[in-house]
């Protein structure tokens, strides 16, 4: 991704981040009772800011991802261990399983990108760069 890809991703994530922050005070009552009294909303707050944080460190920390996932999965681990650990919070498998899931998703759309439509933009270029040569301009004899 370009810089400006990044950026515009970036401000999507937080004007959608900032909405669903104050979903709750824009929503009717009953329609706010039903949505996060969900029970497994946390368990999608997990998957999805697992996967956020994974694009962070891979795309613009520029961590590669043989050095992202499993230091991603240690720090899951981590947080569910010390919320375990505390009187006031519990460490569930399910939230580092979630974690876990959030981090494999980002991978596979990673490689699904790569994959399908990367390849496109490089023979694209590829195709321009030599279609623009000098050197392969044929002349009419």
């Amino acid at each position: 991704m370009k810089a400006r890809q990044h950026s515009y991703f970036f401000i999507t994530v937080i004007v959608v981040t900032t909405l669903l922050l104050f979903a709750h005070e824009f929503l009717p009552d009953n329609l706010r009772k039903h949505i996060f009294h969900f029970p497994e909303i946390d368990t999608i707050g997990h998957l999805t800011s697992f996967f956020i944080l994974t694009w962070v460190c891979h795309s613009i920390i520029k961590l590669s991802l043989a050095l992202c996932v499993p230091l991603l999965i240690f720090y899951g681990a981590l947080t569910e261990i010390g919320q375990s650990l505390l009187s006031y919070r519990s460490g569930e498998l399910g939230d580092f399983i979630a974690d876990i899931v959030g981090i494999s998703l980002f991978v596979m759309t990673k490689w699904l990108y790569v994959n399908f439509f990367g390849k496109t933009i490089i023979s694209n270029t590829t195709s321009k760069t030599l279609s623009n040569d000098p050197s392969r301009v044929k002349v009419n004899d």
